[in-house]
């Protein structure tokens, strides 16, 4: 009986200095977290605002893959619903779109076994073509649990999922605004004219390597005694690519700044000024394959069709650079709606 005694005095008087505690415990924290996204602010925008989104990048559908959700109310405007129920990992509540504008939108944050809500917001600010998101929520803990609050960091802890989920956020952005073709991430621009000095002729495709490898050196020498400027990387640049005959009408080519005459097996090609698709390649010559792949699979997705010639700037020395993997090929096609151009060669 003494024991008992002695147990029950160190339990109450433990209970006693748990409510002590929570009595003068701190009850509100402040969470917040930001990142910078490489998206356009109206992408990152739509997925914060739709709560049909949520699926897509946020910290908590991988606690609990098979939790239940619903959407009531207008999805994307202020007073629509997002009901949870899961496992214990993330608990029942719900999430009402308080407010929507450009740059914030504001979110009261339910969680049912703490009867309490707390304020939450996305801030969005542009930075030029990136986006900063800050995430952030003011949580009120209520009595007992404050004092339990206080044996742990719960702005580290809670912070930790904001972190999570941005980086989530961040990844899905970033492949709606920059597309990935067969692992490639094909560029729009508008490029100038461009002059080159080549030597061109038809090669089978065997012969390609020695083919170019045997007129670079000339071709360098006669920029050079005709006092041109070059204006790039040396290049390879095909007007056709015959799979079934297997062999190429290309060029071996030098990009110059002036347009100058052409003499003997040297002829100055001039390429108009167009929109154009670049893929930057990096690894072996001889595997760019996939790089033009993607530029096909891209031009199909947009409905384009390109105008010839296929251009491949060889950015890195091989001289200079003995692996492989870091040769940086510029695979560049000129492009145009695919009702307005007459092309059909493609390499």
């Amino acid at each position: 009986m003494k024991a008992l005694k002695i147990l029950l005095i160190v339990v109450g008087s433990l209970l006693a200095l748990w409510a002590l505690l929570g009595a003068f415990a701190k009850n509100t924290y402040h969470v917040e977290r930001n990142l910078e996204i490489d998206a356009p602010r109206d992408i990152v925008h739509e997925q914060l605002r739709n709560f049909k989104n949520l699926k897509n990048w946020s910290p908590w559908h991988v606690y609990d893959p098979n939790m239940k959700t619903d959407i009531s109310g207008t999805d994307g405007e202020p007073g629509a619903v997002y009901s949870w129920s899961g496992n214990d990992e993330v608990g029942t509540g719900t999430q009402t779109l308080k407010s929507v504008s450009p740059d914030r939108i504001g979110i009261d944050v339910k969680i049912q076994d703490w009867g309490t809500t707390w304020p939450a917001y996305f801030a969005i600010q542009e930075k030029g073509k990136k986006t900063e998101v800050t995430w952030g929520m003011d949580m009120q803990v209520p009595f007992p649990w404050n004092a339990f609050a206080m044996l742990t960091d719960v702005n580290a802890f809670v912070g930790k999922d904001f972190e999570n989920g941005l980086l989530n956020l961040k990844k899905v952005c970033e492949q709606i605004a920059h597309p990935k073709y067969r692992g490639f991430e094909v560029g729009e621009t508008e490029l100038p004219a461009r002059y080159y000095a080549a030597v061109r002729r038809e090669v089978a495709f065997q012969d390609i390597p020695a083919f170019y490898g045997g007129n670079l050196p000339e071709l360098m020498n006669w920029v050079t005694t005709q006092k041109l400027t070059p204006a790039g990387a040396p290049t390879g640049l095909y007007w056709t690519y015959d799979e079934t005959a297997g062999k190429t009408d290309m060029a071996a080519a030098i990009p110059v700044m002036e347009q100058g005459k052409g003499k003997d097996s040297v002829q100055i090609v001039v390429l108009e000024a167009g929109r154009a698709l670049v893929v930057d390649y990096y690894g072996p010559y001889e595997k760019t394959g996939e790089a033009h792949l993607a530029l096909d699979d891209y031009m199909k997705e947009k409905k384009l069709q390109y105008r010839p010639p296929v251009i491949e700037e060889y950015i890195t020395d091989p001289g200079s650079e003995p692996d492989t993997a870091k040769w940086l090929t510029k695979v560049i096609y000129f492009v145009a709606p695919l009702a307005d151009s007459t092309a059909t060669a493609k390499k």
